[in-house]
C-alpha cells in the first residue's frame, strides 16, 4: 500500500470500529468515533465506559477500521490500523480540552450539548475527563468501504494477529441465525479462528442516533458460528424529549461514578 497518512484519513473519518481481544484472546468490537492525537489514531473513552477503555488498553493488539463512508471529508480513504495500545489517563480532562475537544465537537455534533462554550463545559464537567487509548500503529492496510448498514466488519484472531475484512452476513439457513455466511468484499476467505464482526448505523450527519453491535463466535470456512447470542441490530425508534433527558441524566451518573472509582484508586 502506498504511503498512508494516517492522522488525515482519521480527521477525515466519520464513525469507526475498534477491535480488541479478551484475556482469553477472543476478540471483541464496537463503534467508536477515532481522534487523530499528534497524527496517531486514538479513542477518547468518557469514564461511564471505564470497563471497557481499560480491557482494550489491557490488550496485546488492537485494530481501528474505517469503513464508514458516509459523513467523511475529502481525504478520507478505507483503511485498517493495526497496533498496541496504551493508555492516557486524563483524569483531570486537561489533555482531551486541550488537544482532542475542538475535533470532537466537529466531527461528533452530540457533544456540542455538553461542551461547545464554557459554560457547557462548566455544567458538564464529567464529560471532560477522558481514558484516552492511543493505538502505535504497527501496521496499515486498504479496506474496502462499507456501502450500506447490512455491511459489517469481521476481525479473526488467529496467532497472535488480527485478521482484518469487509463482509456482509447472512443465515446459512432461513429462520436461523448461526451459523452465518459471510460474503467478503475482498474475495478472500478469512482464516480460521475466534472472530468479532462489528455492524453499525447512524443519523447522518447529526448523528443524534447511533448504534453499533457486535456478533461474536468462531469463523471457518466462510461461516461465523455464534458462541454468544445475536445483537439487538439496527437503529432504534427516534427518542421522545423525555427519553432524551432520561439518556442525558443516566450518562452523566455513570460518568460521575467512573469518575469517582478512578480518584478512589489514585
Amino acid at each position: 500500500m502506498r504511503s498512508v497518512d494516517i492522522g488525515r484519513s482519521v480527521r477525515a473519518s466519520s464513525v469507526a470500529e475498534l477491535f480488541w481481544t479478551d484475556p482469553d484472546g477472543a476478540p471483541d468490537g464496537r463503534g467508536v468515533l477515532a481522534l487523530s492525537w499528534h497524527g496517531t489514531p486514538a479513542v477518547a473513552f468518557t469514564y461511564a465506559f471505564e470497563a471497557q477503555a481499560r480491557a482494550v488498553a489491557a490488550a496485546p493488539r488492537v485494530a481501528l477500521t474505517l469503513s464508514e463512508q458516509r459523513s467523511t471529508s475529502a481525504p478520507f480513504e478505507p483503511l485498517a490500523v493495526t497496533g498496541r495500545p496504551r493508555l492516557v489517563e486524563d483524569l483531570e480532562g486537561s489533555l482531551f480540552t486541550d488537544e482532542l475537544l475542538v475535533e470532537e465537537l466537529r466531527r461528533y455534533p452530540p457533544a456540542r450539548k455538553f461542551a461547545d462554550s464554557a459554560m457547557l463545559r462548566r455544567e458538564h464537567w464529567w464529560y471532560l475527563p477522558r481514558l484516552i487509548v492511543v493505538i502505535d500503529v504497527q501496521s496499515v492496510q486498504p479496506l474496502p468501504a462499507r456501502s450500506t448498514a447490512d455491511d459489517h466488519v469481521l476481525v479473526v484472531a488467529h496467532d497472535g494477529v488480527l485478521d482484518v475484512h469487509v463482509v456482509r452476513p447472512r443465515p446459512q439457513q432461513p429462520g436461523r441465525v448461526s451459523p452465518l455466511a459471510l460474503t467478503m468484499h475482498d474475495g478472500a476467505v478469512p482464516v480460521t479462528g475466534r472472530a468479532a464482526m462489528v455492524g453499525q448505523d447512524a443519523s447522518f450527519p447529526d448523528l443524534e442516533q447511533w448504534a453499533s453491535w457486535c456478533f461474536r463466535g468462531t469463523c471457518e470456512n466462510g461461516l461465523l458460528s455464534l458462541t454468544q447470542p445475536a445483537p439487538e441490530v439496527g437503529l432504534p425508534g427516534v427518542p421522545s424529549l423525555w427519553q432524551r433527558a432520561r439518556h442525558q441524566h443516566a450518562y452523566g451518573r455513570a460518568c460521575r461514578a467512573g469518575i469517582k472509582r478512578a480518584e478512589r484508586r489514585q
